[in-house]
C-alpha cells in the first residue's frame, strides 16, 4: 500500500492509501491527540440501517452512497474503502471548476442520499441501541456551551461570546436546545461535510460519503443545515480561494433540489450552529488565530441576522 496523503489535527488524523491491485483507496481515520472521546463506528442497529440506505437512480451523475468502516471492531482506527483520494471540499478549495455540472450533480446526489437516510426506519423501542444519543457533533457543541473542557476552549467561549454579544449568545443556546427537542427525530449522519464526500476517480462510479462516526438521532434539519453551512462558509471566504468566481448559490440549490425540501427556520439555525462548531474545532484542535475568530464571528452574526427576530 502506498500513502498518497496524510492530514492531522488534534481531533482527527487521516491517512489515504492506495494499492497496486485494485486501484482503490483506503482512508484510515484515527483519533487526534486532543480528541475528547474515542472514535467509533456506528452501533450495530444503525450500521445495519445505514448499509441498507439506497437513494435510487440519481438521474444526474452516478450518485452518492454511504461508505461505512470496514471493521467496526475495537480498533482505534477506522478503515474506509473509497473511490478516490480527494474530497469535494479539497476540490472546491483548490479552485477546481466547481461550477461544472459534475460538482452540481455530486451535491444533488448528496441531497438524495441524505433524504433516503432520513427516511430509514428508526429501531423499535426496547432494542439494544434504540436510544441512540444525539450526534457527537451536537454533543461536542453542547459541552462547549455548558462547560468548556480545556483552557483554549474556555478562552474561545469568552471571545466568541464577547464578539457576538449577549443577545446573540442567548439565541444560540436556545437554538441548540431547539434542535434536540424538535421532532420528528430521524437517524442522521451527524456531520455530512464536504470533507467526507469523496469524489470518485473512475467514470460513472458512485461517490462516497464517509459515514458512521457521528451518527445519532436528530431532526433532518441538522444534516441539511450542516451541508449548507459549509457552502456558505466557502462563499464567505471565497475571496481568499484560487477560484473566487464559483457560483455557490447554484451549488447550494443543487444540494437542496436533491434533498427535495425547502430549507426552513430550523435548517437555517442548524446552519449557524454548524459554523460555530467549525470555529470551535479549528480554534481548539488546529490553531489559535485571533483574526480568523473575528472573521468567523462576522459570518455567524451575518447568518444570525438572516433569522427572523434576531434583531
Amino acid at each position: 500500500m502506498t500513502v498518497v496523503a496524510e492530514y492531522a489535527s488534534g481531533l482527527l488524523r487521516t491517512t489515504i492509501r492506495t494499492g497496486p491491485q485494485d486501484g482503490g483507496f483506503t482512508w484510515v481515520r484515527g483519533p487526534g491527540a486532543a480528541r475528547p472521546e474515542p472514535l467509533h463506528g456506528p452501533p450495530p442497529t444503525a450500521r445495519r440501517t445505514l448499509a441498507a440506505v439506497e437513494p435510487g437512480p440519481a438521474g444526474r451523475g452516478p450518485g452518492v452512497r454511504c461508505v461505512l468502516p470496514r471493521d467496526p471492531g475495537d480498533a482505534s482506527e477506522l478503515h474506509y474503502a473509497l473511490p478516490g483520494r480527494s474530497s469535494m471540499a479539497e476540490l472546491l478549495l483548490s479552485g477546481a471548476p466547481s461550477a461544472a455540472p459534475s460538482a452540481q450533480d455530486t451535491l444533488y446526489g448528496l441531497g438524495r442520499l441524505l433524504r433516503a437516510l432520513h427516511a430509514a426506519p428508526l429501531p423499535p423501542a426496547g432494542q439494544a441501541d434504540a436510544a441512540c444519543p444525539p450526534p457527537a457533533t451536537w454533543r461536542r457543541l453542547r459541552t462547549w456551551f455548558d462547560a468548556p473542557r480545556t483552557e483554549r476552549a474556555g478562552q474561545l467561549h469568552g471571545s466568541v461570546r464577547a464578539l457576538l454579544g449577549e443577545a446573540r449568545w442567548s439565541s444560540l443556546e436556545r437554538w441548540l436546545t431547539e434542535v434536540r427537542e424538535a421532532g420528528p427525530l430521524t437517524l442522521v449522519h451527524g456531520a455530512p461535510g464536504l470533507g467526507l464526500l469523496v469524489v470518485a476517480e473512475a467514470p460513472d462510479h458512485p461517490h462516497g460519503l464517509i459515514t458512521g462516526e457521528d451518527v445519532g438521532h436528530a431532526p433532518w434539519q441538522w444534516d441539511v443545515g450542516w451541508v449548507i453551512a459549509e457552502l456558505r462558509e466557502l462563499r464567505f471566504f471565497s475571496a481568499r480561494l484560487p477560484s473566487a468566481d464559483t457560483d455557490w448559490d447554484r451549488l447550494t440549490r443543487a444540494f437542496t433540489d436533491g434533498y427535495g425540501r425547502t430549507p426552513d427556520a430550523l435548517v437555517r439555525r442548524s446552519t449557524v450552529l454548524r459554523s460555530l462548531l467549525h470555529l470551535h474545532d479549528f480554534s481548539v484542535f488546529v490553531a489559535w488565530d485571533e483574526a480568523e475568530i473575528r472573521r468567523y464571528a462576522v459570518l455567524i452574526a451575518d447568518l444570525m441576522d438572516e433569522q427572523e427576530g434576531v434583531r
